[in-house]
């Protein structure tokens, strides 16, 4: 699978979490704990203010939330368009969030990600 202009390892990383089809709770820790450390390395070059502190905090508490929401939903009586449903807002959400990525990375002036 072919990603956007992103880091050869982060691809790698990438790959390796899709490539059965199958996202394991370890996987989304280890590409959690990744981003958190990619999200530091921009702090360190940066430096740390309140947005960028502020964003990282946002992602963690959105991750929590859709947790915590999913498991609202399971203890619910579904029916499968009920489950369907849930799904496709989901995937939506998480889509919003990633065209929102990409909006706002055409704001940089560099080139692809060499990394």
């Amino acid at each position: 699978m072919k990603y956007r202009d992103i880091s050869r390892s982060l691809e790698n990383l990438l790959n390796t979490i899709y490539k059965d089809g199958d996202v394991t709770f370890e996987e989304f820790k280890t590409l959690q704990k990744e981003s958190d450390r990619r999200w530091e390395a921009v702090m360190e070059e940066l430096g740390k203010n309140n947005t960028l502190i502020s964003f990282q905090s946002a992602m963690d508490v959105a991750l929590h939330l859709l947790y915590l929401s999913v498991e609202h939903i399971k203890n619910q009586e579904l029916t499968d368009f009920g489950e369907a449903l849930v799904k496709d807002a989901v995937i939506a959400q998480v889509e919003a969030v990633r065209v929102g990525a990409e909006l706002s990375l055409k704001q940089l002036k560099v080139g692809p990600n060499t990394l």
